[in-house]
């Protein structure tokens, strides 16, 4: 991969869990033995993207221990967004404005592009990453999103011109206005696994989760 624009990664994994009900945390729910967050890191660092930068917030320190011993890798950036109240916008500039630090001060040009992951959606393979990542140098094109069954989906993948734009987002909102403000300028993946796009938050969903987990159902049954 030597030579090639490299792409990062940004997990943002600040939110409340206001949808989850009863005082869970989603990301501390156990799934397959170890907490929910692990299983969307391990498939970042088992991936292309480099470095990883993880945006934590609500009930920080529990989470920071559930990621094990992945808090101590070193492709991984851990920071704290203290505005993460203020809607997802505020963990994705954060994460942007660390990852520009991170680069800066080890002395390397900023990557040029990043993967916004969702911290609640465990089951997205690393060769879906690496499909993104060689769909974005091949293509050319400034985003790029997986498509579920003609549904454009999460993570997408940014070039760092559109940077300054996802810095500018406000509210409980991540990149989507810059989406359909470049909408000429996306490549879609088309993905099969249906499970990949599942999102974990709701009791319900981390039920159908427990069940997908264990090869009793599909969350798009």
């Amino acid at each position: 991969m030597s030579g090639e624009p490299g792409c990062a990664a940004i997990l943002l994994a600040a939110g409340t869990s206001s949808r989850m009900g009863a005082g869970r945390h989603k990301l501390l729910l156990p799934l397959a033995g170890r907490p929910l967050v692990q299983h969307s890191v391990e498939a970042i660092l088992r991936s292309q993207a480099r470095p990883l930068v993880i945006v934590l917030g609500h009930r920080a320190e529990e989470v920071r221990a559930a990621l094990g011993d992945y808090a101590a890798d070193p492709a991984v950036e851990l920071v704290i967004n203290s505005d993460y109240a203020q809607g997802m916008s505020t963990s994705l500039r954060c994460g942007l404005q660390t990852l520009l630090a991170h680069a800066a001060r080890l002395g390397q040009p900023p990557p040029a592009a990043a993967l916004i992951f969702l911290g609640d959606q465990p089951f997205i393979p690393p060769h879906l990453i690496d499909r993104l990542i060689a769909a974005w140098r091949s293509s050319g094109r400034r985003i790029v999103a997986p498509s579920y069954e003609g549904r454009r989906g999460n993570p997408v993948l940014f070039a760092s011109a559109l940077f300054p734009e996802l810095e500018g987002v406000t509210g409980d909102e991540g990149g989507r206005r810059v989406i359909e403000r470049h909408r000429a300028e996306i490549a879609l993946v088309e993905v099969e696994e249906a499970l990949a796009s599942h999102d974990v938050d709701t009791w319900e969903a981390y039920q159908t989760a427990l069940r997908a987990q264990s090869g009793e159902s599909d969350p798009q049954q």
